[in-house]
């Protein structure tokens, strides 16, 4: 990852902060981290993948080619924008080289860290930098609905031409007044089916099922063995046999235990087991914890007791621990078709993925043929013979 960025920087305090800044240049700009997380804490809406215990991590073992950089708004005493981006990027179908929105593999939220002050106005800045980058056009992937009509009336204020290529429901929990999430989203007759399989389950390992975290309170060694203990269980399961486990992966790997380890020291994560008295987990989750909200990393279960439905099990387990744990909001991070989310959690959040031209001629012609090529591709799907997909991963 490059040191370098696009303008010399400021004097600390004195002034703003350049328009693309590589992420280590931040950090070691006086005030520079201190900012950084004083926007994760106040930002309109909580997001983990840009806290810099995780984005960080992600830059250095998961960088895309050519890196990436953070369009920034703000000073260096008081940041009010941060979001990753590739710039000359190549959106494929589309011959106009863009600035993007940097997600990896294991990101699974766009939207920008905003200060709640932050509306058109500073969207209009942030969009003249982006034009003054060079390239033709912008896009903001999977990001959260308010955002993206900040995004759209800077862009009308500018003269700008802005279309959404995708609109997603994810679905999502918000807190309830009492416990009733299970009553709330099934029926008696499967809520009955479900207490016979937990007693199943029970006997089948030696009783005393539970749902432990193992990293609440633990020692660094301790956390280091609950995250292998996950990594050991997600590899034993489907995604090791197609490749997709984190073990798989080193730099995946690698990712994963940097950025866990960043949160567990700061009580920001959660490792969840359902396990009872003989045998290991019969079924694990990673929650990622940003300002009141939750969010579903990865999942992982013993498929020698996939009869038993041990995800299913641990998400209605893990709901009620939500509701106690203070906290406002539960995401998913699934697709919004997710048959296990969906059936689980009753709540919506649009997220949307706009494009927005930087200038009048081809910014404007490739937002318009994205457009295009997007409807078509989303007409093709439809058409298309659903695809079955695993229940283990809300």
């Amino acid at each position: 990852m490059s040191t370098t960025v696009d303008r010399p920087a400021v004097p600390a305090g004195a002034g703003r902060l350049p328009a693309l800044v590589d992420a280590a240049a931040l950090v070691d700009a006086p005030g520079g981290e201190r900012a950084w997380r004083d926007l994760v804490r106040s930002a309109r809406h909580a997001n983990p993948f840009l806290d810099p215990d995780v984005l960080l991590p992600a830059l250095r073992h998961l960088p895309p080619p050519g890196g990436a950089r953070l369009l920034t708004g703000g000073t260096e005493d008081r940041l009010e924008l941060l979001l990753p981006v590739t710039t000359g990027h190549r959106v494929p179908r589309n011959p106009v080289r863009a600035t993007v929105a940097w997600q990896h593999t294991h990101h699974f939220l766009g939207t920008p860290l905003v200060a709640p002050g932050l509306h058109q106005r500073g969207w209009r800045s942030a969009l003249r930098d982006l034009a003054a980058g060079g390239d033709a056009w912008f896009v903001l992937p999977l990001t959260d609905l308010d955002v993206v009509q900040d995004v759209e009336a800077a862009a009308r204020g500018l003269g700008l031409t802005s279309r959404r290529l995708e609109e997603r429901v994810r679905p999502v929990t918000h807190r309830h007044e009492h416990d009733d999430y299970a009553a709330q989203r099934l029926s008696g007759r499967r809520r009955k089916e479900l207490r016979r399989v937990r007693r199943r389950l029970d006997e089948a390992v030696g009783g005393g099922l539970d749902l432990v975290d193992l990293v609440d309170g633990a020692t660094a060694p301790a956390v280091e063995a609950a995250l292998e203990q996950f990594l050991g269980l997600e590899a034993a399961g489907w995604k090791g046999t197609d490749g997709g486990a984190f073990a798989a992966n080193p730099a995946e790997r690698a990712f994963f235990l940097e950025s866990c380890r960043a949160l567990a020291a700061d009580g920001r994560l959660e490792v969840l087991a359902l396990q009872g008295h003989e045998g290991g987990p019969v079924a694990m989750v990673v929650n990622l914890r940003s300002g009141d909200a939750l969010f579903t990393f990865k999942i992982a279960y013993d498929e020698q007791h996939a009869a038993y439905s041990p995800g299913l099990l641990l998400y209605l387990e893990q709901l009620s621990r939500f509701h106690t744990s203070g906290a406002a909001l539960v995401d998913t991070c699934a697709e919004p078709d997710h048959p296990m989310a969906r059936r689980l959690h009753g709540d919506d959040r649009c997220l949307v993925t706009l494009a927005v031209s930087l200038g009048p001629h081809r910014g404007a012609l490739a937002v318009r043929w994205a457009h295009t090529v997007t409807r078509l591709a989303g007409a093709v799907r439809r058409h298309r013979a659903p695809t079955r997909q695993r229940e283990d991963h809300p």
